[in-house]
C-alpha cells in the first residue's frame, strides 16, 4: 500500500489545458455533421472523433473556416467550446477524445499548508504554482532537483513518496492526483 494520499482531479472548466492544443490536433476530414478524422501532429496518428450534438455546428464552422497555412504557434484545440451557458469551456469530443487528451492531467499534486489550505499545485513534469514563498523556495531547492519519471496519465510512485516526505518534514501536505 502507498503511504501517500491520492485525490481525484476535478475539472473547473477553465479551458487552459486545451488553449494551445490546436497546434497539435488538426481536423483532417469531415465525415458527416458530427464525425471527423483528426491528426495528432507529434505522432502523425490519425484518429476518429464524434462531436457532441450541442457543439456540432460550431465545430463544423471551424472546419469550414480552418486555414492550412496558419503559422500561429499557439491556438486552441478545435474542439474546445464555450459552454452554452457561457460559464467555462467543454470538450466537444470528450467521449471520443484521443489518448493524449485522456492521459493529460492539469495538475499532478495538490499541496496544503499548516492550516490545511490549498497553497500550491504541481503541474507538468514537476513545476509548482504557488503564492507561498516558503513552499516555492523549498520546491526549488529540494524537490525540483529530484529525478523522476512522468508516466503517461499518472505519477511516479517513488517520486511522490519522496516529495510528500519532504513536504511533511516542512509542515506541508502533498496529495497526488490520480
Amino acid at each position: 500500500m502507498n503511504d501517500y494520499r491520492m485525490v481525484t482531479f476535478t475539472c473547473d472548466s477553465c479551458g487552459k489545458c486545451c488553449s494551445s492544443f490546436g497546434s497539435f490536433i488538426s481536423l483532417e476530414r469531415q465525415l458527416n455533421d458530427r464525425d471527423y478524422y483528426c491528426r495528432y501532429s507529434l505522432t502523425r496518428d490519425l484518429f476518429p472523433v464524434h462531436v457532441n450534438r450541442e457543439y456540432a455546428d460550431e465545430v463544423s464552422d471551424r472546419y469550414s473556416r480552418q486555414s492550412t497555412t496558419s503559422t500561429s504557434p499557439k491556438k486552441p484545440c478545435p474542439f474546445l467550446c464555450r459552454k452554452p451557458d457561457g460559464e467555462g469551456f467543454d470538450c466537444a469530443i470528450y467521449d471520443s477524445r484521443p489518448p493524449v487528451c485522456r492521459e493529460f492531467r492539469c495538475y499532478r499534486m495538490l499541496v496544503y499548508g499548516r492550516e490545511n489550505q490549498l497553497i500550491g499545485k504541481v503541474i507538468g513534469a514537476g513545476e509548482i504554482s504557488t503564492p507561498d514563498d516558503t513552499l516555492a523556495r523549498l520546491w526549488k531547492e529540494q524537490i525540483a532537483p529530484l529525478p523522476h519519471a512522468h508516466p503517461p496519465g499518472g505519477n511516479d510512485p517513488a517520486w511522490v513518496k519522496k516529495v510528500t516526505a519532504i513536504l511533511a518534514a516542512h509542515a506541508f501536505r502533498g496529495d497526488a492526483v490520480e
